[in-house]
């Protein structure tokens, strides 16, 4: 399994047969509740919002419970007393991918801040 983020899926979104090109068997693909509502705020048009629900279930979900948001809060905690300010929603994906033991696939350089606390936190990097 992979996990999906926000700005991966936007290429993706765009392109969606670039996805069949990437040698994954689509049962692998994952995305988790944040990376859902990120993707939804952009959408321009109910069109849009449409499709990307559709979108959506070409994946599995992460789920996360209450218990998850105590979790992602020490690490919000770790992070800041170490100096790092992060977005939420990055420490909640990175927080998914480590629950679930799955590496994430982003083009976003936060994630390598946090992985520099938690060593855990792994990457997909397509061939």
């Amino acid at each position: 399994m992979i996990l999906f983020d926000t700005n991966v899926l936007i290429d993706y979104w765009r392109k969606p047969k670039e996805l069949l090109k990437l040698n994954i068997s689509p049962d692998k693909f994952a995305i988790c509740g944040v990376v859902k509502a990120e993707l939804l705020h952009g959408a321009k048009t109910n069109e849009e919002t449409n499709g990307l629900l559709k979108f959506f279930n070409s994946f599995n979900l992460l789920h996360t419970d209450e218990y998850d948001f105590e979790g992602v809060g020490f690490m919000l905690q770790t992070l800041r007393e170490n100096g790092i300010t992060l977005p939420l929603a990055d420490v909640m994906i990175a927080f998914c991918a480590i629950k679930y033991d799955v590496p994430l696939w982003t083009q976003d350089g936060h994630f390598k801040l946090i992985q520099g606390l938690y060593p855990e936190l792994s990457f997909y990097y397509p061939k």
